[in-house]
Formats: C-alpha cells, sequence, structure tokens
C-alpha cells in the first residue's frame, strides 16, 4: 500500500497519464452486434426469431439487412402493439409476424428456425427454461445470438439483491457460470463468446448519445429526497429509476459486463 506522500507524489506528476485516457480506444458501439450477425451468415428467406423483441426495430433491421423472414417475439402486450405499427410503418407486414409469447415457452414447433436474436432479454427469465426453449425450436447447425449483462465480481451482494429486486433480474441468469451451464444444459454448443465491458458505453460517451454525468446527477437527487419520492411514484418506480440510471455506470466501472453470445445447435 502507497504512503500518502507517495500517492501526492504521484498525483503531482500523472500529466502523462491523464493524457493517455484522453485518447480513445476506439470502442465497439451497438452496430457491432448486427456486424457479428452478418458474419454468421445469415441467407434470404432464412427464419429468425426475435426473442423479445420489444418494439420489433432489431427485426426490422435485420430483415431489411440480409432479406430474411422474422418473428417478433415479446410476452407484453403493449410491445407487440408498438411492434405491429412500426412494421407497418416499415411496409414488412408480410416479412415479419408478431407473436404475444415469452421466450421459455415458445409457440413453435421444434426446429423452426435457422437463427435467433435475443437481446437483454436472459437477464429477466428463467435462463434453463429459455435455452432450451431456443435449443428446441433451431434447426439443427441453428445458431442463437444473446446479448445479456452479467455481474461481476465488483458487484457486491448487497448491490446485488438490490438490483435484482428493483429491475426484475433472475440472479441465475446475470451469473456467468450458471448461464454458461443452462446453455450446455440445453445441448447449445458454444461457437464464440466477447466481453463486451464497459465498450458500448464509452463509445455511447464519445459519439455524445448518453449523458452519463446527468445520469448520476438524478441517482443523486433520487437518494436524496427518496422518502418523499416514494410516497408520491411508489418504490417499484423509485426502485426501479435508481438502478435504471445506474446500469449504464455499473458497467463502466465494471459492476456488470455486457456479454455476447453465439450458440449453436448440434447438428
Amino acid at each position: 500500500m502507497p504512503s500518502v506522500q507517495e500517492l501526492y507524489d504521484v498525483w503531482a506528476a500523472d500529466s502523462e497519464l491523464r493524457e493517455a485516457l484522453r485518447r480513445s480506444l476506439d470502442p465497439r458501439g451497438t452496430d457491432w452486434l448486427f456486424e457479428l450477425f452478418d458474419e454468421l451468415g445469415p441467407r434470404p428467406r432464412d427464419r429468425v426469431l426475435d426473442a423479445g423483441a420489444r418494439d420489433a426495430v432489431h427485426a426490422i433491421r435485420l430483415v431489411r439487412d440480409h432479406g430474411v423472414r422474422a418473428v417478433a417475439l415479446d410476452p407484453v402486450p403493449l410491445h407487440c402493439v408498438r411492434a405491429r405499427e412500426r412494421i407497418a410503418e416499415a411496409g414488412l407486414t408480410s416479412e415479419i409476424d408478431v407473436v404475444e409469447a415469452a421466450i421459455e415457452k415458445l409457440p413453435f414447433a421444434d426446429s423452426s428456425f435457422d437463427w435467433i436474436w435475443c437481446r437483454d432479454v436472459l437477464v429477466h427469465v428463467d435462463a434453463r427454461r429459455g435455452l432450451a426453449e431456443c435449443a428446441r425450436v433451431l434447426r439443427p447447425g441453428g445458431a442463437l445470438l444473446a446479448y445479456v449483462t452479467l455481474a461481476t465480481d465488483r458487484l457486491e451482494p448487497r448491490e446485488a439483491k438490490e438490483l435484482v429486486a428493483a429491475l426484475a433480474l433472475r440472479r441465475g441468469s446475470i451469473e456467468r457460470a450458471r448461464l454458461e451451464a443452462a446453455a450446455v444444459e440445453a445441448g447449445l454448443v458454444l461457437r464464440s463468446v466477447e466481453l463486451l465491458g464497459s465498450e458500448w458505453r464509452e463509445r455511447m460517451i464519445e459519439d455524445e448519445k448518453w449523458d452519463v454525468a446527468q445520469d448520476l446527477l438524478h441517482v443523486a437527487r433520487l437518494r436524496r429526497q427518496k422518502p418523499e419520492l416514494v410516497e408520491r411514484y411508489g418504490a417499484t418506480a423509485v426502485d426501479a429509476a435508481a438502478y435504471g440510471l445506474s446500469w449504464g455506470a455499473y458497467q463502466l466501472l465494471g459492476k456488470l459486463c455486457p456479454t455476447v453470445y453465439v450458440w449453436e445447435r448440434r447438428a
């Protein structure tokens, strides 16, 4: 452990270090996920399941980029309404179907899809059941691309407990070892894994698409007036806001690690 004197000597001469930190590391942005899917080799007329599609914005891009057919699946009725609206606006109603259902119980026959796109979903569901269902509906040799944010050992137990409760997460689904074990149990073979860490958030800041200072300011204001806000809006809304605003900062701090898996169904 350094002494106080040593620390002040370091801080007094850290201009080169600070200059190094001002240089971008060329972090990957969110478009990289689409580039990775492109590298997997989708072909026109392949069937893609967008599991947890929300407003179908990703399904629409996949169809436009690759000429595939897609199913936008989501368990939230409002998301399905918005997906249908967006698909109609895009003129893709014949290429994309909307299905209201959960990933843990997919209403499709075995081997129905060539590809599955799954972004920001597995953390909210029973990953064992969800991955088993994905394996079932994939054709032999088909692949699942999954973006999932995992906890790291920097996330303190109390933080993890509060984060899980506030954002409706599944503890087992944000733990890397348990998630990967669930994939093996489902019969999925790991083709690749990319630990994105803080890259997307760095890129968002560099591109001025995310203001982390504003989010942290809002967290501070929320915590200072939490009792009044809870009385006015309810504990669920306040806790969700607090941890939703902290989510990106936790990625920058290494407490959460966005991770991208490509799993393949055994032929």
